[in-house]
């Protein structure tokens, strides 16, 4: 954990929390906020043919869809006029139990029907990268970068120790194209009472193909950037264009287990490669961000990284994903990685 965290936690009432991070201890004006959703059920439904859980939640329909700045829900509050899910004057990183949460640690009623139910166990967070509504992860300064990965960490670890949870998934979503509900910069985290099937998999798979073993065969074509602790990479594999995975040369299974010069090198990298991908079109560049934490049981062999996943592969063209690819799981790329690291790299020029 790096040096210089301060953490102010505050009760929302109803099981939710929010949880504020600076660099430096601030004194905040606490206004009373949004209030909570009622009646939000919950629950689990088993797909037989896929063999995994399907979530449902009876607020999601409901929740907050583009508002207008001024009704911005991330925004901290000046009175009580405008409520807000993070209800004080001033912040840096703010995380925050999501009011529209598809998971609950405390048991709900289930429904009984043909399919096995469950308990749809876990946590939905919110993570707020700055107060200021019209910043983007590429243009906050790196100090901010170190502050989210270290709110990340703190909250991941807390998470991690809680022994319902049994997986760990921070995640952002970028831009309208992508689907976001709110322009405001930030994040989710979701942590899971069980391993999704598609996790479980990757991390089997992990145990017998490390990918540590890539990190030193790396090809100088598909390279970013790199410094003392991680590299950044297009990766030959990549299902999306202009992909870019950033790898800790160490292997440690979680965000939380990262040094403090790791996690410096870590947000180096990470606002590198966002700078890169928004510079491509000269326009900030749609995506899905994942932080791989390891689900437990799979600690000794995961391998902590990040992967960004852009979908815009010209200035005018999207890479939806195409019926073949929903059914299938079987991706079908238009851009080559090579030309994709090139392009990066600023040593080619892009599509129109």
């Amino acid at each position: 954990m790096m040096a210089n965290l301060s953490i102010k936690r505050i009760d929302r009432g109803d099981g939710k929390e929010l949880i504020l991070f600076s660099q430096n201890p601030i004194k905040y004006k606490v206004f009373e906020g949004l209030p909570p959703i009622s009646d939000n059920k919950t629950h689990l439904r088993y797909h037989p043919t896929r063999s995994e859980w399907v979530g449902y939640s009876t607020s999601r329909q409901n929740r907050t869809f583009l508002p207008k700045a001024l009704e911005c829900p991330l925004c901290p509050m000046i009175n009580d006029e405008v409520p807000s899910d993070i209800p004080v004057d001033q912040y840096e990183v703010a995380i925050f139990t999501n009011r529209f949460s598809s998971f609950k640690l405390v048991e709900s009623d289930i429904p009984h029907l043909e399919v096995e139910t469950n308990q749809a166990v876990g946590t939905c967070d919110v993570i707020s990268y700055s107060s200021n509504h019209n910043d983007e992860f590429s243009k906050l300064p790196i100090e901010r970068i170190e502050l989210i990965i270290q709110a990340l960490s703190n909250r991941s670890e807390e998470l991690y120790n809680n022994s319902k949870i049994e997986f760990i998934l921070p995640f952002e979503n970028k831009g309208k194209d992508i689907g976001v509900t709110l322009d405001h910069p930030h994040g989710q985290i979701y942590s899971f009472g069980h391993i999704p099937e598609l996790i479980k998999r990757q991390a089997i798979v992990q145990k017998s193909n490390p990918l540590e073993k890539y990190l030193s065969n790396i090809p100088k074509e598909l390279i970013l950037k790199k410094n003392s602790s991680a590299i950044s990479f297009v990766p030959r594999w990549a299902r999306y264009p202009f992909e870019i995975w950033i790898v800790p040369y160490r292997r440690t299974s979680n965000i939380f287990e990262l040094s403090e010069n790791e996690q410096k090198d870590l947000a180096e990298l990470m606002l590198d490669a966002s700078k890169s991908l928004d510079k491509v079109f000269d326009d900030p560049m749609p995506y899905t961000l994942a932080w791989q934490l390891s689900p437990k049981g799979y600690e000794n062999s995961h391998h902590f990284h990040v992967c960004f996943q852009p979908i815009r592969r010209s200035k005018t063209k999207l890479k939806y994903l195409a019926g073949i690819e929903q059914i299938t799981g079987f991706f079908l790329v238009d851009l080559p990685p090579e030309r994709s690291a090139r392009i990066l790299r600023g040593e080619e020029l892009p599509d129109e």
